[in-house]
């Protein structure tokens, strides 16, 4: 690699919105790897896996995405505390689609690791069909789906609900002055 264009990158991964960027990027991958993986784990290994064990990956997978991008742009990793930060006024509103983006990459990043890592696993669980419903589904591996008995806008609610639990649990955690 020639000096300039290694000197090129180095003065484009100063500038702070595209550290914040990949700092996003990375901490929510970083996140959403050990999150899914415990969510594979949970639904293919049938018996073997447990509700307790996604959660503690997913706990894992926040706490070590907190490690890596905390002091860059304070590990967001989720688009609803970004938005809140923003129209709290604190973070600006031009930085929204920055963290946003590298939030939504991160994840799909994630996901996709994820499918190739369990790829052989995913097509033998579900007998070659990449099923979204029934006893057999994988793709509740990587979203979440409503329960038959709650309706949409119920789930809308709960979503609301948690994510302002969520939120109201971070601010609790960093301000200075609780």
């Amino acid at each position: 690699m020639a000096p300039g264009l290694l000197e090129n990158i180095r003065s484009v991964l100063r500038r702070s919105m595209v550290r914040e960027f990949l700092a996003e990027f990375l901490s929510t991958y970083v996140m959403m790897v050990f999150g899914l993986g415990s969510v594979a784990h949970m639904v293919l290994g049938e018996k073997l896996g447990s509700y307790l064990g996604v959660n503690f990956g997913f706990g894992f997978g926040v706490a070590m995405g907190i490690h890596v991008a905390g002091g860059i742009s304070g590990a967001h990793m989720n688009a609803a505390v970004t938005f809140t930060n923003c129209a709290l006024g604190r973070m600006s509103w031009k930085k929204f689609p920055v963290y946003v983006l590298g939030q939504f990459l991160g994840s799909f990043l994630a996901a996709a690791t994820t499918y190739l890592i369990f790829y052989g696993a995913i097509n033998h669980f579900a007998g070659g069909n990449l099923l979204v419903t029934g006893s057999k589904s994988t793709a509740n591996i990587f979203a979440t789906y409503l329960p038959e008995h709650m309706t949409l806008w119920r789930g809308f609610l709960d979503e609301v609900f948690v994510t302002g639990m969520l939120q109201l649990c971070l601010f609790a955690i960093t301000d200075k002055n609780n």
